[in-house]
């Protein structure tokens, strides 16, 4: 081999150690506290997704895309994601119900509905049933996050009505949802009812109002349903993290919570009992909206994202937002998500 050819070797394998360093530089700085973990996305950029819930039965996990008013599903084995579109109004949670695999309660608009939907097909409108509806003295708030108890019942909370791009104060509200559909109130008012978990001791239940930047823990009694004796275990100001608000949230069997981090790029883990963040992940994508576990071992974190507001400019430079990531590596393993009885 000539000399010539040896240099040209040489240089581009040179070339290819300091773009492959480079990448690793990246990688490391983008998720210095997270070594060994992998992010992708695992859908094609939605509207707004939220809601993520992993159905351990079916090993399928079920997403809202709320202002495009649809209950989807993600099944990670094929890659594919098959959706409906519910009526009511914007869907800011869908549930499965226990038992019935065709059937989920969602909150659409103000409505708490029943829906029939086979999930292994796009379908161009569910059929739907109102069960009961809520914030009857109230105009424009609507159903934002909620999740499901450990004995069947369904919690869940409204927003306040969005006036440009600003969500007016103090006009939502926390209900709990039993079989016989009488909302009951637990919190009032809230702003932005958002993220919510409880530990698997289930006597704690931690909750979030967006706006107020933190995350508060009561006491919980499972047979009962009562929440009291509310305390805040992780407040963003406090630990320096000055933009966005905390979104949607989960919990591992460890105890710590996982904090999507809206208009923050990340999702932080938090030790709840000592009020310190454990490690941040970031994501491809500014508004961060929920996260779920899911996987056959419960060791995939799912997080779900939105692209629905932002501007030609803004999707350009974060072409995935709107988009499901799945985390892998992470080390820790989620708890069983509650199906809703009827």
């Amino acid at each position: 081999m000539s000399l010539r050819k040896k240099s040209t070797q040489s240089l581009i394998l040179l070339l290819i150690n300091l773009i492959r360093m480079q990448l690793i530089v990246c990688v490391t700085e983008i998720n210095k506290n997270t070594p060994g973990i992998t992010i992708n996305a695992v859908t094609e950029p939605f509207g707004l997704t939220e809601g993520p819930h992993w159905d351990h039965g079916s090993q399928k996990l079920y997403f809202v895309d709320i202002a495009n008013q649809k209950l989807c599903r993600l099944d990670p084995a094929s890659g594919s994601v098959t959706c409906t579109y519910i009526e009511n109004g914007p869907v800011g949670v869908a549930v499965p119900v226990e038992d019935e695999p065709n059937k989920f309660v969602a909150g659409s608009g103000t409505d708490f509905v029943l829906v029939t939907w086979d999930s292994g097909h796009n379908v161009t409108k569910a059929s739907t049933t109102v069960l009961t509806t809520v914030d009857k003295n109230q105009k424009g708030t609507r159903w934002n996050d909620g999740k499901v108890d450990s004995s069947g019942r369904f919690w869940g909370g409204t927003m306040g009505p969005e006036i440009n791009g600003d969500v007016v104060p103090n006009k939502g509200t926390f209900y709990r949802i039993g079989k016989d559909f009488d909302p009951r109130v637990e919190i009032s008012p809230v702003s932005i009812s958002n993220g919510l978990a409880w530990n698997k001791e289930d006597d704690t239940f931690y909750y979030i109002d967006s706006p107020t930047r933190q995350i508060a823990a009561y006491d919980y009694n499972p047979l009962s349903g009562t929440i009291s004796n509310k305390r805040i275990v992780f407040d963003l100001e406090k630990n320096n993290i000055a933009t966005g608000v905390p979104d949607g949230m989960t919990i591992d069997t460890d105890g710590n919570l996982w904090i999507a981090v809206f208009n923050g790029s990340v999702v932080l883990n938090v030790n709840p009992k000592t009020g310190k963040l454990i490690r941040t992940i970031r994501l491809p994508a500014e508004r961060v909206t929920s996260v779920a576990f899911g996987g056959p071992n419960l060791q995939i974190l799912y997080i779900t994202t939105s692209s629905y507001g932002l501007s030609d400019a803004e999707k350009k430079k974060q072409p995935k937002a709107g988009s499901i990531f799945e985390v892998k590596g992470l080390g820790v393993n989620g708890l069983l998500a509650n199906s809703f009885q009827l």
